[in-house]
Parts: structure tokens; C-alpha cells; sequence
């Protein structure tokens, strides 16, 4: 009997442990104890260390840009340039699904914020034409 009752307390505490994580990720809690997302969300918002892990990514991107600075003489322009887009588009996609909660949010903002990074590169490359086109035209 007493196996059973330390189990069942034991039980209770991660119960409430549970809780207090949802609570913390922003889940809130229904009256038959079931936990439940917030109104317009797909799925519960990520743990500290999933926080800190995007952040390092981030930071080891930013260094690769960084660091294409110093390479400039040594690739073409035109690498260098896609090499950057692409660090932007991976950055703007870790920044908007994790931070930006994206991820935990209903489909549709996810397609906004798709539909304005690719109308953003292909404003881009096509400024980045038109001047490649007009300085050597001369």
C-alpha cells in the first residue's frame, strides 16, 4: 500500500510539473485536465533549449556572412551574392517560424511571410540585373 501511494504522489507531482511546463509554453489547461493549445495554434511553442539552439544557429550563420566579406577577392561576384541570398532566406526562416512563432501558428501566416521572402529576392535580383546590365552597357 505504500508502494502505491508514493507512486500516485509521484504521480501528481509530474502531473503538476507538467502543467506548470504548459503553462510556461503558453498552453493553457481544460477542466477535464487535458492540456490544449491557445486559440490559433497548431502545436505548443518550443522549449528554452530549442530557443537557444536557433540562436547559435543564427550566430553560425551570420559568421559564414561575415566571413564571405573576406573571401571577396577570391570568388566570383556572382557566387558571393547567392551565398548571401541564401543566408538571408535561411535566417529570415529560423527568425520567422521559431521566434516569430510561425511554426506554432495556423498555416496561413506561414504563406504570407513565404509569399513576401520570395517577392523580396525577386525584387532583389532583379535590381541586381538591371545594374549589372546598365554599367556595362557603356
Amino acid at each position: 500500500m505504500s508502494d502505491t501511494e508514493s507512486t500516485g504522489a509521484t504521480a501528481t507531482e509530474a502531473r503538476s510539473a507538467e502543467v506548470e511546463v504548459a503553462a510556461a509554453r503558453g498552453l493553457v489547461e481544460d477542466p477535464s485536465g487535458a492540456v490544449v493549445l491557445l486559440p490559433g495554434e497548431i502545436r505548443p511553442h518550443p522549449t528554452p533549449f530549442q530557443y537557444v539552439m536557433i540562436f547559435v544557429a543564427l550566430v553560425i550563420v551570420t559568421a559564414l556572412e561575415v566571413g564571405m566579406y573576406y573571401l571577396e577577392g577570391e570568388i566570383p561576384d556572382g557566387l558571393i551574392i547567392t551565398f548571401l541570398l541564401t543566408f538571408a532566406v535561411v535566417k529570415f526562416g529560423l527568425v520567422a517560424s521559431w521566434f516569430m512563432h510561425l511554426r506554432t501558428d495556423r498555416p496561413v501566416f506561414r504563406r504570407f511571410f513565404l509569399v513576401g521572402i520570395v517577392a523580396a529576392v525577386v525584387l532583389y535580383v532583379a535590381v541586381l540585373a538591371t545594374f549589372h546590365f546598365w554599367s556595362g552597357g557603356s
